[in-house]
């Protein structure tokens, strides 16, 4: 079948990916942004931008790989007994305004196009359904589109608050997911929701309500990444005295508006406030901030003795807490270390889950700071690296039921269960500990760190952890797929069957 060129925005067309069926399309008129991601191995080809039915999958594909809708293709159907196929044919059926024929299944040829089985079939009722003895074609088809996920409600006695996908993906970015023996059609680019903008104009009414008192000392903010930049804006319009520092001078400018005073050096940070909290990436930015020149031990140098406190937020190692902690109480100043534990929403709410371990009087002086930032702030003991152990150990939990509800809903699926039924049953004999609402409580990117961290530390002790392996495994590759922007709902983008 001959497919036409001049394809226009609104068609109805059937698109041929590698190793899948046909598949039923609409020809879609890309953003800028769009035209942006368009596939560079295809540049100088005819190629048009489509929406795939039965998902949200957007792609780049080449015009010799469509085919416009038409009657025989809806006869021509594959063998597949995806459901989410079934669902795609019968979307662009009711697109079309035709009344869907009797499909008849076949094999595919080496052109991507159906031939009759040669088995004898049922007689075909008016619903897609398989052969008798026609071999499956290939695997279920994917949604890149991300799913809804179940909120934590309590865990050992911690609550967490629900906040919607939407406010928790970011960069619009093109994640290449290959197309292997296991995959099915997936468009070779899927696409984030844009970054909504940080608005500091807008407090928020969470944080509002909760009418903290800030309290007299001078905070300093090291770290404006995608959660620093939240916290401070919560620290700010909860009236605390706040002066930042980043790597990248451009991201203070917004906030030095907003109030904030801006200092060149952690150093001169730690020198003109009271207490500073730091938060970056990982271990190796937060000792190049605490020992490189014109960093925080440099600065305490030309402070008094003992009136300094560094509260150290970066997901590090407990080997790592320690030896900041180390450096810093010998040169007077204290230590707080402050895992967190939440998702970028969360954090914008003013509602993340704080687990503190080192000084206790600074823990006592961040207080406020914390009711600006947190919804829970937990002192567990006076030992450097407690708290991101425990961070590790709730990860743990919380990554492994995230594994174990991927692997759940696939086998309901595959047995056309309701997984209504699922959550029901889960609400009634175990609490409300999952709910069908639209939620994000971790990334992928976030909760790994936390994984990583008792891994190593499983290693330092020799303590095997096979279940953490096993979790770390899955989110490590829900990453390369996907991207560390995602939170663990895609888990359930990817399931095998």
């Amino acid at each position: 079948m001959a497919a036409k060129k001049d394809f226009e925005v609104g068609d109805l067309v059937w698109v041929k990916v590698k190793r899948s069926p046909f598949w039923p399309a609409r020809i879609m008129n890309p953003t800028a942004k769009r035209l942006q991601n368009k596939n560079s191995c295809m540049a100088g080809k005819a190629q048009h931008y489509v929406i795939f039915f039965g998902s949200e999958n957007h792609a780049w594909i080449l015009d010799e790989n469509i085919v416009p809708h038409s009657e025989e293709m809806l006869m021509n159907l594959t063998e597949v007994k995806s459901t989410k196929y079934v669902k795609a044919v019968n979307e662009i059926v009711e697109a079309s305004g035709s009344v869907a024929p009797e499909p008849k299944f076949g094999k595919k040829d080496s052109d991507g196009l159906t031939r009759k089985c040669a088995a004898r079939t049922p007689r075909q009722k008016n619903k897609l359904e398989k052969p008798e003895k026609c071999p499956q074609q290939m695997n279920l088809a994917e949604e890149a589109s991300v799913k809804k996920l179940f909120p934590l409600r309590r865990f050992d006695g911690v609550s967490l608050v629900s906040n919607t996908l939407s406010n928790d993906t970011y960069d619009p970015v093109a994640v290449t997911q290959p197309l292997n023996d296991q995959s099915s059609v997936a468009p070779e680019h899927f696409e984030l929701p844009p970054e909504p903008s940080l608005d500091l104009s807008r407090p928020s009414t969470t944080v509002t309500e909760r009418n903290i008192k800030p309290t007299s000392k001078k905070i300093g903010f090291i770290g404006l990444g995608m959660m620093g930049q939240r916290i401070v804006k919560n620290l700010l319009h909860s009236g605390h005295n706040v002066s930042v520092f980043n790597q990248t001078p451009e991201k203070c400018k917004k906030f030095v508006e907003a109030g904030a005073q801006q200092f060149s050096t952690p150093a001169d940070v730690i020198q003109n406030c009271d207490i500073v909290f730091c938060c970056l990436s990982g271990p190796g930015a937060s000792k190049s901030v605490v020992f490189e020149n014109g960093g925080i031990l440099e600065g305490l140098e030309k402070c008094q003795f003992g009136g300094k406190g560094y509260v150290e937020m970066t997901p590090i190692d407990p080997a790592t807490s320690q030896e900041l902690a180390e450096a810093i109480t010998k040169k007077g100043g204290k230590y707080l270390e402050a895992s967190i534990n939440g998702s970028r929403s969360l954090a914008e709410e003013g509602c993340l889950m704080i687990l503190g371990a080192g000084d206790r009087e600074l823990f006592q002086d961040s207080l406020t700071c914390f009711y600006a930032m947190s919804k829970n702030a937990f002192y567990i003991n006076g030992v450097a690296g407690s708290g991101s152990k425990m961070n590790f150990v709730y990860s743990l939990i919380i990554g492994s039921i995230n594994a174990a509800l991927r692997d759940a809903v696939a086998k309901l699926e595959e047995a056309n269960i309701p997984k209504e039924f699922f959550f029901d049953l889960i609400s009634d004999t175990s609490g409300p500990f999952f709910t069908q609402t639209n939620v994000v409580t971790e990334t992928l990117e976030y909760m790994q760190q936390n994984l990583n961290v008792g891994l190593d530390v499983g290693s330092d002790y020799a303590q095997p952890l096979s279940l953490a392996s096993v979790t770390n495994e899955l989110f490590e590759y829900s990453k390369s797929v996907y991207s560390s922007e995602h939170d663990v709902a895609v888990f359930n983008l990817r399931r095998e069957h």
